[in-house]
């Protein structure tokens, strides 16, 4: 488990230096990750997609990574990918959090210059929130409440093996979003 968390943050700090627009890049990522999966994981993640990308611009593709591993990624071509232990750790509301923060850094400038990762390790705090903060909005504006954010972020937290710096700021995230509800009352 620790090294295949490892391998996902050394993946993520590589392609970040690379410029991930280029296609043999990303799948060689995907390879090193396990491939992808096609099963009834993949029709969760891809109906969460479906539904929160109707009003998108962009085309959003949800893709399922074959990697007990806990963690989603957003890619500059639109691409997301999930782990499948991610899946299988969270209800459908939550998998569509999920999706819908990888999103929210697809949206918050209208496109991403890296890949980004669900855990935010590797990642500026304020990115990660922002994305959170569009998510929620993607969230309410198909009926699902911003507790299914806080809930997958819980869980993804609570992972095994989740790095304590990762542990830190999706605890950070969380109580942002808190004390965002509290404001908003």
């Amino acid at each position: 488990m620790l090294r295949a968390i490892g391998v996902s943050l050394v993946s993520v700090l590589t392609l970040s230096t690379l410029g991930c627009g280029n296609k043999a890049s990303e799948m060689a990522w995907v390879r090193s990750h396990g491939g992808v999966v096609d099963d009834a994981r993949l029709n969760r993640a891809q109906a969460a997609c479906a539904v929160l990308s109707s009003s998108a611009d962009k085309a959003i593709r949800v893709h399922v990574l074959d990697s007990d591993s806990v963690g989603a990624f957003g890619w500059p071509d639109g691409n997301l990918f999930i782990t499948r232990g991610l899946v299988d750790l969270l209800t459908d509301h939550e998998v569509a959090a999920a999706v819908a923060h990888e999103m929210g850094h697809l949206f918050n400038d209208g496109h991403l210059h890296t890949v980004v990762s669900l855990r935010g390790c590797c990642i500026n705090a304020d990115v990660e929130a922002r994305a959170d903060s569009i998510g929620v909005r993607l969230l309410a504006q198909h009926g699902i409440g911003r507790e299914a954010m806080t809930s997958m972020l819980n869980k993804v937290r609570s992972a095994p093996g989740m790095p304590p710096l990762c542990q830190q700021g999706i605890e950070e995230r969380i109580e942002l979003l808190t004390d965002n509800t509290k404001s908003n009352r």
